[in-house]
């Protein structure tokens, strides 16, 4: 069943005309009923589906026949599929590959003078987009060609073009392999991606010359994307932005193809540099300037908000977070997104109505409930654990809970012996030794600002760790820290 939901979200993903593919529900008999179940999510299961159109299991051999049938019609419809003309790259890179499938089996049938002109037309194409692999099988398929008829001048002319590309072609997946390296091991453990640290300056290296030398998309994406990877790992967000500003240099001046690089990719990579190097001012402006490079219908649309959201946040630009969650809650497609998703947005939203409860947008948020829901040392909540403690213990100092806060104490010392021992989490220790204060010294704003001056002018000075490591500060522990002894005072305890 997962097969045939997979197919048919490409089909209407890519279809210039999506709702009348290939595959229509409107075809009669059961194959009609099972894809209209299928396309408007009546069957969660084969079992639910063998199970309403023939009243068995999935076990049944007529099930199996409708499936296996229906299968083989949606990957046919994906070979002749009309794709959307809002998706150019696409559109022409399946093109140029159908194109040099017809021209193959024409040259099986040695029909030479047509898979000389379906050739043609594949290399124009290949070559205003940089597709260089598949121009190098249209040149290849032309160069075979030419050995059946021509003259010898014309071959040795195809043969010296076809040489060229090869070299280029070559580099590029050299280019490739060192990309897929990199981001194979940085999807591991952190032990893994801290001993990739001292291979990637040199791959980088490297890719430079290449990008360098034969001046390609592909070259120049493999660059870019590896470049990212490295500086987010050792958390260098400067070098960063000027990667994503070269690129857009790149763009602008019409040495990389504007068709087929990502601008909203790079939007996002930029204003999420910005914040993490607390360029925060610039940042804002960029994600005001690039906010329509995304459909606010699209999950991207949501990972671009979180870091314009996280940008006025630690600007402290207060005002402009409210509106921004307040855009997040109104988009109808909030519930498309991820749970994980969902549950970060809750805890910027449960961060904001601590600093600005009045806020509008704030009315219907229940404050405790998701307080006292939420659970804490979990893998899936990785990079936010300590953002969920220190909700928790500012709850409890709002609330006045003096044995709660006690409690959270001993918390807040287990998870410091447990999980923050590497320098990467020295930000986070220090702050959670902060918030220790506040019972130690009486819950006194005036005593904690005294005795915690040391852990706090050492906060200052320590960094933030690169992004592998990293636990998220939703506010800026500075600014969190000022907060709390502001709110101390009225929290009655």
């Amino acid at each position: 069943m997962q097969e045939i939901q997979q197919l048919f979200k490409v089909l209407y993903n890519v279809s210039s005309k999506p709702g009348t593919t290939a595959i229509s529900h409107k075809q009669k008999g059961l194959e009609g009923i099972f894809i209209q179940g299928v396309t408007q999510g009546k069957y969660l299961s084969d079992s639910d589906a063998a199970y309403q159109l023939y009243g068995t299991d999935q076990g049944d051999v007529r099930y199996k026949m409708l499936k296996h049938r229906l299968k083989k019609k949606l990957y046919n419809a994906l070979l002749t599929v009309e794709i959307d003309n809002n998706k150019g790259q696409l559109q022409k890179e399946v093109e140029c590959a159908r194109l040099l499938t017809i021209a193959k089996l024409l040259s099986k049938q040695t029909e030479y003078n047509l898979v000389l002109t379906l050739c043609s037309k594949a290399i124009a194409i290949s070559q205003e987009y940089q597709f260089n692999d598949l121009l190098l099988s249209a040149y290849e398929l032309e160069l075979s060609t030419l050995t059946n008829q021509g003259t010898l001048k014309t071959y040795n002319s195809k043969r010296n073009t076809y040489l060229q590309q090869l070299k280029i072609v070559s580099l590029e997946k050299e280019a490739l392999s060192f990309y897929q390296l990199a981001k194979a091991h940085l999807r591991s453990t952190v032990k893994v991606r801290k001993a990739l640290l001292a291979e990637l300056p040199r791959i980088i290296e490297r890719l430079t010359e290449i990008a360098s030398e034969i001046q390609s998309f592909e070259s120049f994406l493999a660059y870019y994307k590896t470049s990212i990877l490295y500086y987010e790992l050792t958390g260098n967000f400067s070098k960063i932005i000027s990667v994503t500003q070269e690129a857009s240099d790149k763009i602008a001046s019409g040495q990389i193809s504007k068709e087929r690089f990502d601008m909203a990719y790079n939007a996002y990579i930029l204003v999420y540099a910005h914040l993490r190097a607390k360029s925060y001012t610039q940042g804002l402006i960029y994600a005001s300037d690039y906010y329509n490079l995304f459909d606010i219908t699209t999950k991207n649309w949501f990972a671009y908000m979180e870091n314009y959201f996280l940008l006025a946040v630690h600007a402290r630009q207060y005002e402009l977070a409210v509106i921004l969650l307040h855009r997040v809650r109104a988009n109808t497609n909030f519930n498309t997104i991820s749970s994980d998703s969902k549950e970060r947005w809750q805890l910027y939203t449960a961060y904001l109505f601590f600093i600005n409860p009045a806020a509008p947008v704030l009315k219907n948020f229940n404050y405790q409930s998701f307080i006292t829901s939420i659970t804490e040392y979990s893998k899936d909540k990785q990079g936010f654990n300590v953002a969920i403690l220190i909700l928790q213990f500012i709850y409890f100092l709002k609330k006045g809970d003096s044995e709660g806060l006690l409690y959270r104490i001993e918390s807040l010392k287990k998870y410091i012996l447990t999980h923050l021992k590497d320098s990467f989490s020295l930000r986070s220790k220090l702050f959670l030794k902060l918030l220790m204060l506040t019972v130690t010294e009486g819950f006194d704003a005036t005593s904690c600002r005294a005795k915690g001056a040391k852990h706090y002018q050492k906060l200052m000075e320590t960094p933030t760790p690169g992004d592998a490591y990293a636990e998220i500060e939703i506010v800026p522990y500075e600014h969190l820290w000022e907060l709390i002894l502001e709110e101390m005072p009225k929290a009655g305890v």
